[in-house]
């Protein structure tokens, strides 16, 4: 009875030793993964590969009663110069609304272009979404509709890598432009915990939860 006692014991300590080995092992795994993705997201932060495109994508920020905050309006207003300067002649805003506000992401955003004197012809408005996944995919279909194949992505810096992955996996090929005149400077605190919330939302992303 005792060495049976004994062994039960001894299987039990290996087990839990197994247990913890493994737990060990998958938090060391994802950890570097994570690490992996946060380098490659800072590298595509600081990459501007504006190249001509078919439209160019602005990805929704926050607005509050229709005034974009300043975060939205860097990304709208390096569209705006985007599209001066030839790169696309549409622009294409994406965005849907909390229950608090007045108006979408998108329509805050294509207002504020109009301010800008980006003329209503170019602009497609796709006022769904209530994050990065559910915006593109909103957008994708009457995009191809329209015949639109590669995009030009405006976002911050850091959101770039994963909405890329994401424009991508809708079939569009895709180039990125990160709006300087965001408030969240790069090599900032605040840019590295963006980085560091994006590098677990892109694993999420790869491992199919949207």
């Amino acid at each position: 009875m005792r060495t049976s006692t004994s062994v039960s014991r001894r299987s039990i300590i290996r087990a839990r030793w197994f247990v913890a080995g493994f737990l060990g092992l998958t938090a060391l795994t994802a950890g570097t993964t994570i690490l992996m993705l946060g380098l490659a997201i800072a590298e595509h932060a600081r990459s501007d590969e504006r190249a001509p495109a078919d439209a160019i994508l602005v990805l929704g920020a926050a607005q509050y009663n229709g005034w974009p905050t300043r975060a939205f309006r860097a990304r709208l207003d390096h569209a705006a110069a985007l599209f001066r300067q030839g790169y696309a002649p549409t622009i294409v805003l994406v965005g849907g609304k909390t229950d608090r506000d007045l108006e979408s992401e998108a329509e805050a955003g294509a207002r504020y272009l109009r301010e800008q004197g980006i003329p209503d012809t170019a602009l497609i408005v796709v006022p769904v979404g209530r994050n990065t996944w559910q915006s593109i995919e909103a957008a994708a279909q009457p995009l191809h509709e329209r015949g639109v194949q590669r995009l030009l992505v405006v976002s911050d810096g850091f959101h770039l890598f994963r909405s890329k992955l994401m424009a991508r996996s809708f079939g569009f090929q895709v180039v990125g432009s990160p709006a300087p005149g965001s408030p969240i400077r790069p090599g900032s605190p605040l840019e590295r915990w963006y980085i560091a919330r994006e590098a677990v939302a892109t694993l999420a992303f790869l491992l199919g939860r949207r």
